[in-house]
């Protein structure tokens, strides 16, 4: 069965701020920001199809009002946050990290047309191939990459940058590499608002793929540090400061039991299951998050760091993780 994507709303999180907010905050239901200036507007991140892009687009176009929207931040390489940018006005100036710009250059919604296609597939067979099909086919089944243009970004900047859209101060803080090697968030000092993006996952389970894990505490501190009173994450609901120190709360447990694995001479995907069954898991609220076989994830990536292994980006490779991911999701659904 496909999964259907919960209506998203518009909320204003501060004054001539708003986000668009994809409820559950599951895989690609990812959020979005307006910054409204005097005679210009900004928008943070585009989704992942053009469909959802355009949909955002028109409700953002009822408060915007006379605001054309000037300038878009992308604030990392994943496609939920910037596939949607071919609906967006021809002169609008583009901007992202560096380092995110460059893996932008690698990206092909085409391949996620094939994974989808042969998740489908196999999702009619039995057992747990057929598991891994359905999982994925499920993750992928609302969105259109079909009709992606990709539009990449027409500025970069590494560091920190302080924009201007309508009199209005806008900072741009590279904090990555984290969830992704390129993440940035967005800061608007006079609103006390921070798009926070993939940094800060709220009621479900954050996704690492990048790390170090003391390098996603760090942006967390970064968060903390900022004089803001609204959060707006990356993926679920508007929050503040305590939601910023659960997300570090998870990875400062989950670091040490993925290095006492490894120490023991276990696999990512071994140390995962373990981790995922044991009672000191159950017992941290971090265990009643969505999407808790992300830990497959999270647990590969926290050895490889641990190794100094380069990751493994082959489409085989992709494939085996999300199948150990949609392993565990039906363990964790039998329990």
């Amino acid at each position: 069965m496909q999964r259907t994507l919960a209506t998203p709303h518009l909320e204003e999180v501060g004054p001539g701020a708003h986000a668009w907010i994809q409820p559950r905050g599951e895989w690609g239901e990812s959020n979005a920001g307006l910054v409204v200036g005097d005679g210009e507007a900004l928008l943070v991140d585009t989704l992942w199809d053009e469909t959802l892009t355009q949909r955002m687009l028109g409700e953002m176009a009822l408060v915007r009002g006379a605001a054309p929207l000037r300038k878009v931040v992308n604030t990392h390489s994943d496609g939920d946050h910037w596939w949607g940018n071919a609906t967006l006005p021809h002169d609008a100036e583009i901007i992202t990290s560096e380092v995110s710009a460059q893996i932008m250059q690698t990206e092909d919604p085409k391949e996620f047309v094939r994974f989808r296609g042969l998740a489908r597939t196999l999702g009619r067979l039995p057992g747990s191939v057929g598991a891994f099909g359905r999982y994925t086919a499920s993750m992928l089944g609302p969105f259109a990459f079909e009709e992606v243009t990709l539009r990449p970004a027409t500025r970069t900047f590494a560091g920190e940058e302080t924009i201007t859209v309508g009199g209005r101060e806008v900072r741009l803080i590279q904090v990555g590499p984290a969830h992704t090697p390129g993440d940035l968030v967005v800061f608007v000092p006079d609103a006390r608002v921070v798009f926070a993006a993939d940094v800060l996952f709220v009621g479900c389970t954050p996704v690492m793929w990048a790390g170090p894990a003391a390098r996603w505490l760090a942006a967390l501190d970064t968060l903390l540090g900022l004089e803001a009173d609204v959060y707006v994450p990356g993926h679920g609901p508007v929050c503040g400061r305590e939601e910023i120190t659960a997300v570090g709360d998870y990875w400062r447990w989950l670091e040490p039991e993925v290095a006492r694995h490894r120490t023991a001479g276990r696999s990512p995907w071994q140390a995962a299951q373990e981790i995922a069954h044991s009672s000191e898991f159950a017992a941290q609220p971090f265990a009643r998050w969505l999407n808790p076989e992300r830990l497959v994830i999270n647990a590969t990536t926290i050895m490889r760091n641990l190794d100094g292994a380069p990751p493994e980006t082959s489409p085989l490779a992709t494939i085996r993780l999300f199948s150990r991911v949609a392993a565990l999701s039906r363990q964790l659904q039998r329990r």
